[in-house]
């Protein structure tokens, strides 16, 4: 076997040491006993989207394609002045990442749902419907359900929503808007949730405001709905006693099924904390430099905050794939890699994006040795990140660094934490009490 090429010296060992020590350390996690289930992949065995014959550049591709449509929502949603529930920009096909089973209604219709912390209202495609009425996936129909139940016009939500109200049956209606022409119209109203949990069971939570969409004019692929976990009232998150948190694995891998989601009292909220903003419907998190090693990079920290109007910052998200920086704090990062693999490994360029840092080589053979890159945040937490959470292969033997630059030349752009940087963590979101949490770990091991 070939000896990995790639930075094996000494002076390196002291941080490959410290990515063995973090993983070993994190083992003795506490099982939550509260509302379980599991978070599915889009490119998981355990999906239905699934592509068996998919390669390592087709889901690669697909991933590039996602953050990219991701950052522009963000961004669309940030630009956003309006509280008007109505007129929330929600994902649609822009973060298809993971996955949640959940039925609604007696009987229980199974329904696959979207789950997306930039958004707050659950909703799922219902009868009688104006939309293509996909045979391949439940549609529900709320007159078949003896626990479902339309918002009044006078209920808080329609109130918060402006008031628009359809008189002549007297139910509220909603709309949202997706980032394209594509929206989604329907009514406010409660039903009854069951949840598969992780051990196989279900639990049930009653009267959950949900909106029952019918008529949609979206993307192809979609699943049959999403489940915003935003911070906004009518969010289930805030139900469920305003905490949540869930645990990521290894993303490239679709054998790994331990990814898992916690609404309640049962989230599980360990490690490092470090203060949770809200603004305009996102979380925002107080990231105050980034170390590569023992080098702290060049980057003043009011380049990760918000300015006076609102814009820029640091969110974290559950839809974007990789993470984004603006161009001060990018450039710093880029150039601390391009002078540990310099000369070692040959670069190439993907696709049309010259600012992306990519190479020949096997990220888990060809970086062995390679520094932990910290994330410094607000309260002394600090983030560490492995060479899987850094770099994404994108071919056989290709792989790019997975943080890519957003230019902070016009208003709402911020820098993203995405997912490939949140794998082998949990993270908690405390929204009472305004803090997210973080603790690297295997998710299995949080599994009865």
């Amino acid at each position: 076997m070939e000896t990995a090429s790639l930075l094996v010296h000494a002076t390196f060992l002291p941080f490959l040491a410290s990515i063995v020590c973090s993983t070993i350390g994190s083992s003795t996690a506490t099982k939550s006993h509260g509302l379980v289930t599991k978070l599915i992949h889009y490119d998981s065995i355990l999906s239905p989207f699934h592509n068996a014959k998919a390669s390592t550049s087709d889901r690669a591709i697909r991933a590039v394609e996602n953050s990219i449509a991701r950052l522009a929502y963000l961004k669309a949603v940030s630009e956003s002045s309006s509280s008007d529930i109505r007129g929330d920009v929600i994902a649609g096909d822009y973060g298809r990442i993971f996955y949640v089973n959940i039925s609604i209604g007696e009987p229980a219709i199974p329904q696959l749902v979207m789950m997306d912390t930039g958004s707050s209202l659950l909703w799922v495609r219902c009868f009688p419907c104006t939309f293509p009425c996909f045979s391949d996936k439940p549609i529900f129909e709320p007159s078949k359900s003896s626990t479902y139940s339309p918002l009044p016009c006078n209920s808080s939500y329609c109130v918060a929503s402006t008031g628009h109200c359809d008189s002549s049956k007297n139910r509220c209606s909603y709309e949202i808007h997706y980032m394209d022409t594509a929206n989604s119209r329907g009514y406010y109203a409660l039903e009854k949730l069951t949840f598969v949990t992780s051990d196989e069971g279900t639990t049930e939570v009653r009267n959950v405001v949900f909106g029952c969409a019918q008529a949609i004019n979206e993307p192809a692929e979609q699943s049959s709905g999403i489940l915003g976990l935003g911070a906004k009232k009518i969010s289930l998150a805030i139900r469920l006693d305003s905490m949540f948190s869930y645990c990521i694995g290894n993303i490239s891998d679709p054998r790994y099924t331990h990814n898992q989601l916690i609404l309640g009292k049962g989230a599980i909220l360990q490690g490092y904390s470090t203060p949770l903003e809200v603004h305009r419907g996102l979380y925002f998190l107080s990231l105050e430099g980034i170390s590569v090693g023992n080098k702290k990079l060049p980057i003043p920290p009011v380049i990760f905050q918000r300015d006076q109007m609102g814009n820029g910052g640091v969110i974290i998200d559950s839809g974007a794939t990789w993470s984004y920086l603006v161009r001060p704090a990018f450039e710093p990062l880029k150039r601390e890699v391009e002078n540990l693999i310099g000369g070692k490994l040959k670069p190439f360029r993907y696709g049309d994006h010259p600012d992306w840092l990519c190479y020949i080589g096997i990220v888990t053979q060809d970086l062995i040795g390679f520094p932990v890159v910290t994330l410094h945040f607000s309260g002394e937490a600090d983030l560490e990140l492995d060479i899987e959470n850094v770099f994404h292969s994108t071919e056989d033997r290709k792989f790019c660094m997975a943080v890519d630059v957003v230019d902070g030349k016009e208003p709402g752009v911020s820098s993203v934490i995405g997912v490939a940087a949140q794998q082998y963590l949990n993270v908690g979101y405390d929204l009472s009490a305004g803090m997210l949490y973080f603790e690297r770990i295997d998710c299995e091991l949080l599994e009865d």
